[in-house]
């Protein structure tokens, strides 16, 4: 099928669009067959027949005009009708009206792409002032009458293929923009979907955090009072059946408080809410810690207990004590619980040093039962255990391992176990920790500050507000306080607690922080506005069932000056009284004085 090119020929003389007409549709073949052979003088007779088919033929269908504005009209109606003219043939003077140059002007002002072919035997305008009102451009050809035959066929047939080319490439190039607009819209549908998607992972993961922060404080909260009221049974005069008794209440609590805080550990390290501290701290504090917590449970098994650090390992280092204390007690209490007999020994190796940078290696071995090499691999998924069975003789939530694991990775380190069936166990990790410039010494004291004399400061001199709502962990936190020989002072809420400060004269704030009518944070937040300038600051201590990540970063931006969580250990709550409480008493004497 052969293509048929539009072109306009205007001109105000009728003999010139019979001229062009006769020479451009009567030789088209010839013009044809005169393009070949120049290819051929040019590249020689042996290339490839590419003499036109039926189906590659141009045909040309001329259209006349006489004036300008009558060109413009018709390029317009061919327009409408999608059939636009490719190149057009313009006479320079066809008075009346206007000229050729204006004409073009208008026309290319809304058909910019249609070839222009300037055809005059005198022009009013120089080839300079044409391009000066046309501007340069590759559509423009100038030709002067009388026209040579061969030059008008090559010109008409050269401009309207090179009109067809450019006709396909903006067709190209509008069908590639809209598939590219259309995968665009379809890349920003999957964005907006993806967002969507996101932002529902973000609540679910938010109402997740949430529900284990309402848990945490649900549970942690009676656990406080079972805990506490125990301990003060225990402390009065039991029979030895009561005495096993709360024995049994107190190990039972404590196993439930790890199995919470496992659960916890583990969701928050999924969702991304653990961040390690790197704080200085005694590495020998650290193991030795731990070794002396499970000393207990090895002492009732008869089991050696020892630990070695390398000598080449600095004494302060860098790093999170608290979660590395996490990894080897857990370590530890396994090796414990799987062994009957020999012992257990924690080991700190220099695996390497790169200046201040070291990749230490803290291993605990144990002489116990060893684990069969196929149910190693498991051991730290979550909630595997190598003995899954109902006759299975130790307990466990097997989260424990897959913890470790975890934090091994925020440390910058890896998690391993060695073992042989009836022979022993060892677990290990390696973290990358820091030297410390700072120096922390070895703390094998009480935890009381070096300040603080019994002799010189009494407990009775120390006045206690505690803000607590719940009654149980009212009369635990009160009797425990009282029996230290404290004054105590019992509210139910942070309001209450707020108009105390304000009446009262009181040395220590003990703050709950989740209390109806206004919560501690809130309370702390009025107190520290109400010391603004006077020169009085009141150590207020946090004491929460909250144990999410932040929990304490947000008691000490609301101006606490220390955080307890419940529930509250003994030794710890004596340890904060003592740093604040005796402290703060020790200043008034000394303004007193």
């Amino acid at each position: 099928m052969s293509q048929v090119q539009r072109i306009l020929l205007v001109d105000d003389n009728e003999a010139i669009h019979k001229d062009i007409e006769s020479i451009l549709v009567s030789s088209l073949t010839e013009a044809n067959n005169e393009l070949n052979e120049i290819e051929d003088e040019l590249f020689g007779d042996d290339t490839e027949d590419t003499t036109a088919s039926d189906e590659d033929r141009v045909e040309y269908q001329i259209d006349h005009a006489y004036q300008g504005q009558e060109a413009i009209d018709m390029v317009h109606e061919a327009a409408e009708n999608g059939k636009e003219y490719a190149l057009i043939f313009m006479d320079v003077r066809m008075p009346p009206g206007i000229d050729g140059v204006q004409t073009i002007q208008k026309i290319w002002a809304e058909y910019p792409h249609i070839e222009m072919v300037i055809c005059t035997a005198y022009s009013d305008y120089s080839w300079d002032e044409i391009l000066d009102n046309l501007g340069s451009t590759d559509k423009l050809l100038f030709m002067k009458k009388p026209f040579d035959a061969t030059a008008l066929k090559q010109a008409a047939l050269t401009l309207t293929t090179k009109w067809q080319l450019k006709q396909e490439s903006i067709r190209y190039t509008e069908d590639l923009e809209q598939e590219v607009q259309e995968r665009t819209k379809q890349l920003n549908d999957l964005v907006e979907e993806l967002k969507k998607m996101k932002n529902k992972a973000e609540r679910a993961s938010q109402a997740k955090s949430e529900f284990l922060a309402n848990m945490s404080h649900e549970i942690r909260t009676p656990m406080n009072g079972v805990i506490g009221m125990n301990n003060l049974l225990q402390e009065t005069e039991l029979t030895e059946k009561q005495q096993e008794l709360s024995d049994m209440i107190q190990h039972s609590a404590e196993s439930l408080l790890r199995i919470i805080s496992d659960i916890l550990d583990f969701s928050k390290i999924e969702a991304g809410k653990m961040e390690l501290e790197e704080i200085p701290f005694n590495l020998q504090d650290s193991v030795k810690g731990a070794t002396k917590i499970i000393g207990f449970a090895a002492d009732d098994k008869d089991l050696d207990l020892d630990w070695n650090i390398d000598p080449d390992i600095p004494q302060t280092l860098l790093g999170d004590p608290t979660r590395l204390r996490q990894v080897l007690l857990n370590f530890g209490s396994n090796a414990v619980k799987f062994t009957s007999e020999g012992g257990v020994t924690f080991d700190v190796g220099l695996v390497q040093r790169d200046g201040d940078e070291l990749t230490l290696k803290f291993s605990v071995s144990d002489t116990g039962i060893g684990i069969p090499e196929k149910k190693q691999k498991k051991l730290f998924s979550a909630f595997s255990q190598a003995d899954t069975s109902t006759t299975r003789r130790f307990g466990g939530t097997g989260l424990g391992l897959a913890i470790c694991q975890k934090l091994a990775k925020l440390m910058g380190g890896d998690i391993g176990v060695e073992s042989t069936p009836g022979e022993g166990s060892t677990f290990w990790i390696t973290a990358k920790m820091k030297k410390s410039e700072e120096e922390v010494e070895s703390d094998e004291d009480t935890g009381l500050p070096d300040s603080y004399d019994k002799e010189d400061i009494k407990a009775a001199d120390i006045t206690i507000l505690l803000a607590e709502d719940d009654r149980i962990n009212q009369q635990v936190a009160g009797r425990v306080l009282e029996k230290e020989g404290f004054n105590v002072e019992i509210v139910e809420n942070g309001a209450d607690a707020l108009d105390e400060y304000k009446s009262g004269d009181y040395d220590l704030i003990l703050m709950d922080v989740n209390m109806p009518e206004m919560d501690g944070l809130e309370a702390a937040g009025e107190i520290r506005e109400l010391e603004d300038g006077t020169g009085n600051h009141i150590p207020i201590i946090a004491l929460t069932a909250g144990a999410m990540e932040g929990d304490k970063e947000l008691c000490l931006e609301a101006g606490m000056d220390d955080y307890l969580s419940k529930p509250i250990q003994k030794n710890a709550l004596e340890k904060a009284l003592h740093q604040w409480a005796f402290q703060r008493g020790r200043a008034s004497e000394t303004e007193e004085e």
